[in-house]
Parts: C-alpha cells; structure tokens; sequence
C-alpha cells in the first residue's frame, strides 16, 4: 500500500507507539488525525506538530466511538486507515482487598472493545475506499503472559484472534481492505508501564515505527519484530517456562 496521500486515523495517537507512528505518516504527505482522551494533550500535541489534526475521544465508551465515527464520516468521508493503537497496562494482583469488578477489567474496555468498537464503527465507510487498511496493536504478551499484568496479556491475545478473524472475513467479501497486526517486543519510551520496562531487552520507538511502516507498505499481515519473536516461539514450544520465571521476578524485592 502506497503511504502518501491517505488520511490516518489513529486511536491512542497522543503519546507512544500511536504518535511516533503519527509524526512519521505525516512527513510521508499524509492527513493524520490522533484521537486521545484529554483535549489539553491535544491541544499541546497539535501546537508542537501543527499538521496533526486532534479528535477528543474514549474508545472504551460506545457512545463516544458512535460519535467520533459520525465526524469522520461527515468531515474525513476519504479516511482509509486506522491505526487502533490505544492501550492501558497495569500491574495488580488478583487478590487484592481493595480491587473492584470494574478496575480489574478496565484494560478490556480500552485494549480489546476500544479495537473492536472503532474497526466496526470505520468499516462501512473504509468499504468504500479504493484501497484502506486496518493496523491493530498487539503485544509480545499476546503469545506469554506476564503473571503481573493478568489482564493485559488477556486483551492482546484477544487482539491477536480478533485480527486474524477480521482478515480471514474481508478477504472474502471487501479485498481492498488490508489487515496488519503489529506486535512490538517491549518498548521502554512508551512508558505504558514502568515496572515491566525494568532490565531485558527493548526495543527503541524508531525502530518499531521503521518495521510497522515498511510491513504496511508491504500489505503485511503480521509483523512481529525483536524479541516478540522469541515469544512467539517460546509460546508454542515452552508455554509455561517465561510465564513461571517472571512470576519469580515479581517476587524478588
């Protein structure tokens, strides 16, 4: 796929992977729109990249996908990409006193719903589209849990079953629609969430950027760099070894 001339959308687009993937896409002559929660970010974001256009945004609430996918429609009607890149990470332990119902699952409402809601919301119109794309974000922790983030591996695995499922089911019936996972090994300069970005390789925001752009312009189905190969491969051969060893990580003091 041709990475000029498009408009992007891009959930999470205010700060990490979504907004490295921003700045780059538009120096290539893209339209790029970053939606985020908090409009003061925004408003910073667009003031120090003038290009960049802000859409306030919850992807973890359906009311506000509905509405976010009617501005598009009516003022971005030639959209042909969306980057679902919005994600929440935290570190708990199921047994705590004070975690409610509603805490616990807060990474399914943003990781997991947020991609599904705004892929479904954006489908009708990106159908339309001579060419369109749809890049989902997953994680090395889709093919290893890490006992420390129990939800959180829970959402990306889901997100990797999601995407395949969507790919398999456009390719039947709306061809001009590519599907991308990305699955990005740990990556310290997102700051998702700073206990797991403690020693073990990582890898650099460019560097992740650089391999999700060339294998959009390949049509990719998946692109999985660094060392979420390894995870890859250690979940189908050693499932339970890296899982068992960070749960003694988790432990030491």
């Amino acid at each position: 796929m041709e990475l000029n001339k498009n408009t992007i959308i891009i959930t999470g687009g205010t700060s990490g992977i979504g907004l490295a993937f921003a700045k780059e896409l538009l120096k290539r002559g893209n339209k790029v729109i970053v939606i985020g929660r908090n409009q003061e970010t925004i408003d910073k974001i667009t003031k120090d990249n003038k290009e960049l256009v802000g859409l306030q945004g919850d992807v973890s609430n359906a009311d506000s996908v509905r509405s976010m996918a009617a501005f598009i429609h009516e003022h971005y009607p030639e959209a042909n990409i969306l980057i679902n890149s919005a994600g929440i990470m935290r570190s708990f332990h199921m047994l705590e006193e004070n975690a409610d119902l509603e805490q616990a699952t807060s990474e399914v409402e943003t990781n997991l719903k947020g991609t599904i809601w705004m892929t479904r919301a954006l489908l009708p119109l990106f159908s339309k589209q001579r060419e369109a794309m749809i890049v989902t974000v997953s994680s090395g922790l889709s093919y290893i849990t890490s006992p420390t983030q129990p939800v959180y591996s829970a959402t990306k695995a889901g997100v990797h079953m999601f995407t395949d499922a969507l790919r398999i089911q456009l390719k039947k019936s709306n061809k001009n629609i590519h599907v991308m996972e990305l699955v990005p090994p740990l990556v310290a300069e997102t700051n998702l969430e700073p206990d797991i970005q403690k020693g073990g390789p990582n890898m650099s925001l460019k560097t992740l950027v650089k391999h999700g752009i060339k294998g959009m312009e390949k049509n990719k189905k998946r692109v999985v760099p660094g060392f979420s190969k390894f995870f890859r491969f250690a979940g189908k051969y050693f499932p339970d070894f890296l899982p068992n060893l960070m749960a003694k990580e988790m432990n030491k003091p």
